[in-house]
């Protein structure tokens, strides 16, 4: 995972899938500051699953280049697979448009280095396969990186070729390669095998400045004592390439068989991934250590560790769990809160009471200390709920309203003070052949629950953001939610009454054209009659618009002769 940029701001990038053995099928994500997934990114050209080595926006977002491992069937007779065909397994990388998954630009290993420069051989290691069945292909090549220059082409690495190569980014074609089978270049005091995480760093007509973490190692064969990023200058006058400056573990004495990288920073240190040793280290720019961490020890791996600024927003709220021994008034209360990938978190405001009719009290506020925050009370809270706040003393948001666990009386011998560990087994410690017992149905067992108000406790907090501060007053609120939907109802039933008034008034006023004629005049009846039906209805009444027989006209004189 890193940051990226993707229509102009900042993201999350990340490779989502199944792990296979030494390659993954899945697809590119990207994810927003509220950690929404806002579009996933999948190769083109028929290809079903990206790989995990590479996903990586280029073009403010616009583009992005991904590996695909592609099994094929290949004749490996030359490496006595005879009785029938081998398979073999071929790197892929594109380059595809974000918004349509377009290919831009395709390039496959077997069409511009050939399997027999590799180092890792059929059935050689525990990610090489065997070359005799699909489900484990051959993988001479394996990529691991792609980089593109300002020129279009790519840099890549090969970590069973132990080789960096230049490919054009017009036609493909192999443009330069450092060490290898076939170098382009003199190592003057340098070599590296197994290596992950090429980049550019500088380019001009005579020197490329690039960077690559050397493992040295891949579990069976070892060409190094330890393993270290690398910063190399290619001189392409006198065609020869040295090493700048090296960065090593602590001690050098850590050597990574799988994974790692390098990434140098703005301000010129540099930031390295162990890889299968899940450690992180910054140095400066001349090597010196300045941090040495790890994440974990020998339990997982990391692929790449990097280091951005990154400002996250999640829209759910704060965890919390308090705990305190006893219920005793002296008894300490415990509070454990954490919210995951909330950045702007500076600190904690702890809020406390024993009965629920009354007010919370602020107990303390504690800095952010990690991912989770610990703090101890001296004194026993049967209710609590934890508040995060920024560097301005802004509430950032708030936790659910949390009732205090305190452990049964059977349990409490065998917690500490602060909190109570996992059991190992069922019964006592060191009771022998012991089982899970059934109790009774019916009974309370889940203390924060009254059984007489069961939602009372429902209680989940405030979420990010808070709400807007022009939101009505405390009173107005209160006076809308006594008024209901009575107001809005009465408002509804003096309009229709007052257009009901308006229709009747209207409909009782005479009629100023036909009502002042004489009723002897046959043509004015005529006419009368023709404007009561049409003339004297309002304008909205649909019967003034909707005429059941066409209108018929006649010439004064006709009109008169017929009523003779």
């Amino acid at each position: 995972m890193h940051v990226c940029q993707y229509r102009g701001k900042d993201h999350l990038c990340f490779f989502q899938g199944i792990q296979q053995n030494g390659y993954c099928r899945g697809h590119g994500v990207i994810m927003d500051e509220h950690y929404h997934i806002v579009k996933t990114v999948v190769p083109g050209g028929g290809m079903a699953a990206s790989d995990m080595h590479e996903f990586k926006l280029i073009n403010n977002g616009k583009t992005a280049l991904m590996t695909v491992y592609q099994q094929r069937q290949f004749d490996m007779s030359i490496w006595n697979v005879k009785g029938g065909m081998g398979w073999l397994m071929e790197s892929v990388f594109q380059e595809v448009d974000v918004e349509t998954n377009k290919v831009l630009f395709e390039w496959r290993s077997l069409d511009h280095v050939d399997p027999s420069v590799s180092y890792t051989y059929p059935g050689h290691t525990d990610t090489s396969g065997t070359g005799l069945e699909p489900r484990s292909p051959w993988d001479y090549f394996h990529i691991n990186s792609v980089d593109k220059n300002a020129d279009g082409d790519y840099l890549i690495s090969s970590r069973h070729t132990c080789a960096i190569y230049k490919i054009s980014g017009k036609d493909g074609s192999v443009l330069w390669q450092l060490h290898g089978a076939n170098p382009s270049f003199k190592n003057i005091n340098f070599s590296f095998s197994q290596q992950h995480d090429a980049r550019w760093l500088t380019e001009n007509g005579t020197h490329t400045l690039l960077s690559l973490y050397n493992n040295g190692f891949n579990g069976f064969n070892r060409t190094h004592d330890y393993s270290s990023g690398m910063l190399i200058l290619i001189n392409h006058v006198d065609q020869t390439a040295t090493q700048l400056h090296e960065y090593g573990p602590q001690n050098h004495d850590m050597i990574s068989s799988s994974q790692g990288n390098m990434q140098v920073l703005p301000n010129g240190n540099v930031f390295i991934g162990w890889g299968n040793n899940a450690y992180v280290s910054e140095h400066d720019a001349e090597g010196n250590l300045l941090l040495w961490g790890y994440i974990d020890k020998g339990r997982i791996m990391n692929y790449r560790a990097q280091k951005f600024h990154w400002e996250g927003n999640p829209t759910d709220i704060p965890a919390l769990w308090t705990y305190s021994k006893t219920t005793d008034a002296a008894s300490p209360t415990t509070f454990y809160v954490s919210w995951n990938g909330a950045t702007r978190v500076k600190h904690w405001r702890f809020y406390g009471l024993n009965n629920s009719t009354d007010n919370y009290t602020l107990i303390h506020q504690s800095p952010k200390d990690g991912f989770e925050t610990s703090y101890t009370a001296s004194e026993f809270y049967r209710f609590t709920y934890a508040e995060a706040i920024d560097a301005q003393g802004k509430v950032l948001g708030k936790s659910r309203e949390q009732f205090t666990f305190t452990p049964s009386p059977a349990l409490q011998e065998y917690c500490s003070d602060t909190t109570c560990e996992n059991t190992q087994a069922y019964g006592v410690p060191g009771e022998e052949d012991a089982k899970a017992i059934i109790p009774q149905i019916g009974l309370n067992t889940v203390p924060w629950v009254d059984p007489d108000q069961p939602g009372v406790h429902l209680n989940w907090g405030n979420k990010w953001p808070p709400a807007p501060e022009n939101e009505p007053s405390g009173a107005l609120k209160n006076a809308y939610n006594r008024v209901g939907w009575v107001a809005p109802s009465l408002g509804i039933i003096l309009t229709v009454v007052a257009i009901y008034v308006v229709v009747r008034v209207y409909r009782r006023r005479p009629n100023s054209s036909g009502m002042r004629r004489r009723s002897s005049e046959a043509l004015g009846a005529k006419e009368s009659k023709a404007s009561l039906r049409v003339s004297s209805l309002l304008w909205w009444s649909p019967r003034r618009w909707r005429q059941t027989e066409p209108a018929r006209y006649f010439p004064l004189s006709e009109e008169q002769g017929r009523i003779r």
